[in-house]
């Protein structure tokens, strides 16, 4: 895996190689919040989530800007269908809402397990 780590940062982020950055990417993938995790690499922080998981993700991040950016004022017996929410959102990549520096969204196999990775600041 620790290869897989350095080609990701080296070719597709196209950022120096920091074995201690390096390190700390392949405990959260191995062993750690293996959904989502951020992580500092060369300086920049970047969001790593697994394919799995994103669309979840996704649809609560939808949920929690809509609420944040607009006085809804419903009523508690008024349901919102946030899956259809989140698909009306839902045009050309999770870029926009995840990354949040560039929109820029990229995808990486580690070891079978497919991650989205967005760049956050």
């Amino acid at each position: 895996m620790t290869r897989d780590i350095i080609d990701c940062i080296a070719t597709e982020l196209e950022l120096q190689v920091d074995r201690d950055e390096v390190r700390a990417i392949e405990e959260e993938l191995v062993g750690g919040d293996y959904e989502d995790f951020y992580a500092e690499i060369d300086g920049e922080e970047y969001r790593f989530i697994h394919e799995d998981f994103i669309w979840d993700i996704y649809k609560d991040a939808i949920k929690e800007i809509t609420e944040d950016c607009y006085d809804l004022n419903l009523p508690n017996w008024l349901a919102v269908d946030w899956e259809q929410t989140a698909e009306n959102c839902y045009q050309d990549g999770y870029g926009h809402t995840f990354a949040t520096y560039d929109g820029v969204e990229y995808e990486y196999m580690f070891d079978d397990a497919n991650y989205f990775i967005f760049r956050t600041n």
